[in-house]
């Protein structure tokens, strides 16, 4: 019965984002699956130890299905990087900026929810993507030996807010190009432009207050500026 309520609810709100009609797609070019999950409480602990600690329903699944739009879109159609690496001699403080390219719809039809279920204080959603022709051509033009791949791992601090869940991501990101740099460039570029495309859905966990997201990712450099610029 309780599994069945919060079944009801996750339709309820995919009626308000999307009024789809769950049953109505087919895969003919590819598909994208993600399991991602939210907290059903805050991640910043309540002052007041009366207050309610849970979210409200519909906001855990609005939270959830927005992370697991910004993650498709950025395997689908990827981000703009510009990373500036931390260097003390120099007086130079470390910047990322992540942009995402460009991004599905809230509503998309081709979005499907396959299957919701709560353990240990979380909301898990699996959620299918369809991607059309276009999408499957844009992936198609990643898919060369000279755009590198690249691991990270990015870890952020939980207590600031569940927007950190997606800022982990990116450090996983910053930390990607920083390992490939690393045994490529015997010295620490002043700048780096790249776009970026997720190769594959982030593994995020949450661990002694903090999010770790491990990621994957595909790169086009556009410019490596060296400190010799100046």
């Amino acid at each position: 019965m309780y599994r069945q309520r919060y079944l009801y609810l996750i339709l309820v709100l995919l009626f308000i984002f999307s009024s789809l009609d769950l049953y109505a797609y087919t895969a003919e070019d590819g598909i994208i699956d993600l399991d991602i999950w939210t907290e059903v409480t805050d991640t910043i602990p309540a002052l007041n130890k009366n207050e309610n600690p849970y979210l409200n329903k519909n906001e855990i699944y609005r939270r959830t299905l927005e992370d697991a739009v910004w993650i498709i879109s950025g395997m689908i159609y990827g981000f703009t990087v510009k990373y500036t690496p931390l260097d003390l001699s120099r007086k130079v403080n470390e910047s990322l900026e992540v942009t995402p390219i460009a991004s599905i719809k809230w509503g998309d039809k081709k979005l499907e929810v396959i299957d919701t279920w709560f353990r240990n204080e979380k909301l898990s959603m699996q959620v299918r993507y369809f991607l059309d022709d276009s999408q499957v051509t844009r992936l198609k033009l990643w898919e060369s030996n000279i755009f590198p791949d690249a691991q990270g791992i990015g870890v952020v601090s939980a207590f600031s807010g569940h927007q950190n869940r997606i800022e982990s991501i990116k450090a996983g990101i910053k930390e990607a190009l920083r390992n490939y740099l690393r045994i490529r460039s015997t010295n620490k570029p002043r700048e780096i432009s790249c776009r970026v495309l997720l190769g594959e859905p982030p593994y995020t966990t949450l661990d002694a207050g903090g999010y770790k997201s491990k990621v994957k990712i595909t790169v086009k450099f556009t410019e490596i500026m060296p400190y010799s610029y100046y």
